[in-house]
Formats: structure tokens, sequence, C-alpha cells
């Protein structure tokens, strides 16, 4: 099993907004994806904060990565977060 975590960086003023739209792609995702939570780190600086998604678990890496990737393009998410988002990936040892 995989374990995916997905993070970047938002102007704070705009935390809410891109939370929604984040949530309605863990929707998007359907009822067979991984179960997926959103996280927010807890110290803001620069007038940014850091998001996490949490994806887990991740039965098979190459399909969830293009269903992923799907719902990010239809997210809405701005360009700029979607360009910042990095993708960490680990595995059950």
């Amino acid at each position: 099993m995989e374990h995916w975590y997905v993070y970047y960086k938002v102007p704070a003023a705009d935390t809410a907004a891109v939370a929604q739209r984040v949530r309605a792609m863990f929707n998007a995702l359907g009822d067979g994806a991984p179960r997926a939570c959103l996280l927010q780190r807890l110290d803001a600086k620069d007038g940014e904060v850091t998001l996490m998604e949490v994806y887990e678990p991740v039965a098979d890496g190459h399909a969830f990565a293009s269903l992923l990737d799907d719902a990010v393009r239809a997210s809405g998410l701005a360009g700029g977060i979607v360009a910042g988002r990095r993708i960490e990936r680990f595995k059950d040892l």
C-alpha cells in the first residue's frame, strides 16, 4: 500500500476558497478512491499557509495518479497552486 502526501502553499486569505475546491475534488474522486483529508500547517509565513492533502491507502499508484491528475485539472484550482503542488509517496514496510 502507498500513502500519498501532496503539499503546496496558498495565500492565507485564499485558504477557505482553496479548501472548498479541494474538498469538491475529493468528492469527484469517487467512492472507490483512497480516504482523503486536507490539513493546514499550523504556522503561516509571509502571508502564506501550507496545505497538505493526504491519500491513504493507495492500492494502485499508477491508476490513482491518473485519477488525481484528472481531478486536479477539473478542480478549478489556480494555475499557480497546481504548479506548486508537490507529491510525496511512501509505502508500507
